[in-house]
């Protein structure tokens, strides 16, 4: 399988040109405007029409000369809207929530008064599923119910920044949340509670434990409980067919991912039909599905490659990451390679380069001696970037069946990172290749389609799955 580099090595860079400081809108707009037409790849196959793409530029400029602060982020995202890419998306990094004084000038967060030892006494003795201590990685919190919502207030933590009271979410008692995220700065999100031991917030991925009062639930079942919802898992749902779920293949699951195949191989390999389901599976690396694919393919698997823009901060982010990365054998195969790109980029500037320099890619697949007789795949318009490149790709399966509604439609322009682009009040997440499928066989806005598609007036997609398999 062909290598990405940046899927595999630099998850983490910010990739940056030069100095920064925080941007009012004018300045914004005209440093955004400046590092996506020298850094998307995509950006002359989105612009053919000159004179509109021109005159919609000039009159965003010319609103931010006179736009209210608060109302640039939106103006921002007008301009980005334009490439219709769901890889393109612009990041505010200094929404922090703090109050600051005149006097001393420095920053205080919201913080509750609170007595530790009546606040354990009352757990002790509380029927409200939410009140008690909850644990989450490096912060152990406390949930008491004030004023009409619960607020959860620091106990314990490994962060430095953070302090003893010092409120980290609050709850509103509609499923509305405002959590502060580790720097403090305010994310609006939705919580749910499970079983009064897990409390689950849905757009910044975050789970918290109860500890105190001692939930029912025994630590198999929590961690069952937790597979459930955050959509890791197989389910036997007849003699003859296996539900695997998968929700993300983003890279900080493949571990997890690949711990679930190896757990239940034996069931992968006795079942009759397999249902994968990747529906709102927003992608992440094709690495996280590698082990699936004897089970699942029936030939190998034949695909074009993709081409870099090389431009400065491409490289510079290459080059960062040889520097911050130590000459241990583990990486010596990928330094020697990186190593060779940015030799090769720093000859083709501006340029598309495929530091391949192959046509075509044939992924070779050594087929299971036992695997299912039939696979069917569910997508849906939510399945994404290499969610929806897994379920393209298994459509070359003889074995495989999609099941659902085209797919998302952003796989033309990919392997996105974050850019900075001058302003210290925002990163830009953009993409770095373009597939050579290209202009032949788009998929963004597109997606891929379905073999089966299933409208809105089938409810239960899994009961269809299986009626279509066993009857």
């Amino acid at each position: 399988m062909k290598k990405n580099i940046f899927t595999l090595l630099v998850l983490a860079i910010s990739i940056s040109a030069f100095s920064q400081s925080d941007c009012n809108c004018e300045q914004a707009l005209n440093q955004l405007i400046e590092k996506v037409e020298s850094d998307y790849p995509g950006f002359k196959e989105k612009t053919t029409y000159e004179l509109i793409y021109s005159n919609f530029k000039e009159g965003l400029r010319i609103k931010s000369k006179s736009i209210q602060e608060q109302d640039c982020d939106d103006l921002l995202e007008t301009y980005l809207d334009y490439f219709k890419d769901g890889h393109i998306t612009l990041v505010k990094t200094s929404d922090e929530a703090v109050v600051q004084t005149e006097e001393t000038d420095t920053k205080t967060y919201p913080k509750m008064e609170i007595n530790l030892k009546k606040f354990y006494k009352h757990i002790s003795s509380t029927s409200d599923k939410l009140e008690g201590v909850w644990k989450s990685g490096a912060y152990k919190v406390g949930i008491i119910n004030k004023n009409d919502k619960y607020q959860a207030f620091i106990i314990e933590t490994e962060n430095k920044s953070w302090k003893a009271n010092e409120v980290k979410f609050s709850l509103m008692k509609d499923g509305k949340a405002n959590y502060f995220m580790g720097n403090h700065s305010l994310r609006e999100d939705t919580y749910e509670l499970f079983d009064g031991t897990i409390l689950s917030f849905k757009k910044i991925n975050s789970v918290f434990l109860k500890e105190l009062p001692k939930p029912t639930l025994t630590e198999t079942e929590i961690q069952t409980r937790l597979n459930e919802i955050d959509g890791f898992y197989f389910k036997k749902l007849t003699d003859k067919t296996v539900l695997l779920r998968i929700s993300s293949f983003e890279q900080n699951y493949v571990e997890r991912i690949e711990k679930l195949i190896d757990d239940n191989i034996e069931l992968i390999e006795s079942c009759e039909n397999l249902i994968i389901d990747v529906r709102d599976n927003n992608g992440g690396t094709d690495n996280a599905y590698e082990k699936l694919l004897p089970y699942i393919c029936t030939n190998s698997i034949r695909s074009l490659g993709t081409e870099y823009l090389v431009t400065p901060t491409l490289i510079d982010g290459l080059q960062s990451w040889l520097d911050q990365t130590p000459d241990e054998e583990q990486y010596m195969s990928d330094k020697k390679m990186v190593t060779g790109w940015v030799k090769l980029f720093k000859n083709h500037m501006g340029e598309f380069v495929d530091p391949d320099s192959t046509g075509v890619y044939i992924t070779e697949v050594e087929i299971a001696k036992h695997s299912p007789k039939e696979v069917l795949i569910l997508a849906n318009k939510m399945t994404g970037s290499s969610g929806e490149n897994f379920v393209m790709r298994m459509k070359q399966s003889k074995k495989v069946k999609i099941l659902g509604t085209p797919s998302y439609g952003a796989l033309d322009y990919a392997s996105a990172r974050y850019f900075e682009f001058g302003c210290t009040n925002y990163q830009l997440l953009l993409p770095t290749w373009r597939a050579k499928r290209l202009p032949d066989y788009p998929i963004d806005n597109i997606g891929v389609q379905p073999d089966i598609y299933l409208d809105k007036s089938v409810e239960d997609w899994i009961q269809f799955a299986v009626n279509y398999l066993e009857n």
